[in-house]
């Protein structure tokens, strides 16, 4: 069993292309409102998504910026006592340190920002590293930004970028995505709702042979007979697709959904190390309430999870 079932994502919210909020960005998305431009390379044509309400001089900026949109509301919507609180931050290597350290030192929010660590991780990573940082606070707010569309060259000159002619691949795009984690000791002192309960999570570190999602699904079979509704980042690189595959095959049984998945790659594009909390934020978005829905969370560094929350308001 997961050891995380006592924890809470009592609040999240995402920037990616389509918005500057969770509601704006999904709704953007399913109305297919200009969600992605083409960028031409040579006689081959791939599909990109950028920020354009930032400032897109340099990274550094386009973090800065992302990250201010992000934790204004997320500490606007904070309750009082919980204030201020740690923040585990997860951002491009290339970002100096030092450099945004002093930039958040110097912001508006700082009074409101308890600790500030930087992680090395990213992707599923980073998510363990969240969960794993609630075990001594009463909140922490946890914040992955990352930028594929800064790649987009990189990924198209080894044939991962999605073309006219290469299915097989990511659709380069950016953003990032934040939650708040806490536990139930202090939803009940302070009578609060989150939006939804841990209910399970389990991560698989050696998925290159593309049987993660499978032995992730065998596991929570064997506590959850039906994981409800699927959310998922998966790209349309075949590892990921293949890996899926697998999962339906092991234990079709309690995924009855399993061909109805809401691909949130496919909402905006690939976000990289933010696709991952940007998913769970979509499913307390759109799941119903006192209803299981299930993540398969994918990255690119072959690993997988698999989340299964309970909507809770």
């Amino acid at each position: 069993m997961s050891i995380y079932q006592h924890q809470y994502i009592l609040d999240s919210d995402i920037v990616v292309p389509t918005g500057m909020n969770t509601e704006l960005a999904i709704a953007i998305a399913r109305a297919d409102i200009d969600r992605f431009a083409t960028y031409e390379d040579g006689n081959e044509k791939y599909t990109v998504a950028s920020l354009e309400f930032v400032d897109q001089t340099c990274l550094m900026t386009k973090v800065q910026e992302t990250l201010n949109v992000l934790i204004t509301p997320l500490l606007d919507r904070l309750h009082i006592s919980l204030k201020p609180l740690p923040l585990l931050l997860s951002v491009p290597q290339e970002i100096s340190e030092h450099d945004l350290r002093n930039w958040i030192d110097e912001s508006d929010f700082s009074d409101y920002l308890s600790n500030i660590k930087f992680s090395k991780n990213s992707g599923n990573a980073f998510l363990q590293e969240c969960l794993n940082s609630l075990a001594e606070p009463d909140a922490i707010m946890c914040i992955a930004i990352d930028s594929l569309y800064e790649k987009k060259e990189a990924l198209m000159s080894s044939r991962d970028a999605m073309s006219g002619t290469n299915p097989w691949g990511v659709l380069p795009s950016e953003g990032g995505a934040g939650m708040v984690l806490t536990k139930r000791n202090v939803l009940d002192t302070l009578k609060l709702i989150p939006q939804s309960k841990i209910v399970y999570s389990q991560f698989d570190w050696h998925s290159s042979d593309r049987r993660g999602c499978a032995r992730l699904i065998r596991a929570a079979s064997k506590h959850h007979d039906n994981l409800g509704p699927i959310y998922s980042d998966m790209t349309n690189q075949r590892a990921h697709t293949e890996d899926y595959g697998f999962a339906i095959g092991a234990r079709s049984e309690v995924i009855p959904y399993a061909q109805q998945v809401t691909l949130t790659n496919e909402f905006w594009g690939t976000i990289g190390g933010g696709s991952g909390i940007a998913t769970l934020a979509t499913m307390n978005h759109l799941s119903t309430v006192g209803v299981l829905s299930t993540a398969f969370l994918f990255d690119q560094n072959n690993t997988r999870s698999l989340f299964i929350l309970n909507r809770e308001k």
